[in-house]
């Protein structure tokens, strides 16, 4: 499926897109705290490990979605005088 440019887009399905993009977002921040507490927990009782990358492997997608959520809104407040 091909993605529209957000100006082709109206302004109830860039409002979708935002509750989507926000609740995307906080589901991701809970679960990489989860994962961070998670693995200095474990870190501390078993050295590090494989799975102490974790994290950090899931950052780029937090910030990726932070990023493209910020893209949305100035789409709808350059829309809105």
């Amino acid at each position: 499926m091909k993605q529209l440019p957000l100006s082709e887009l109206s302004q109830e399905e860039l409002l979708k897109k935002v509750k989507t993009a926000k609740t995307a977002i906080s589901a991701l921040g809970g679960l990489l705290i989860i994962l961070v507490a998670s693995t200095v927990y474990l870190t501390y009782l078993q050295g590090f490990s494989v799975f102490s990358v974790l994290p950090l492997a899931f950052l780029p997608l937090f910030i990726l979605n932070i990023a493209n959520l910020k893209k949305i809104q100035a789409e709808i407040a350059s829309r809105n005088p």
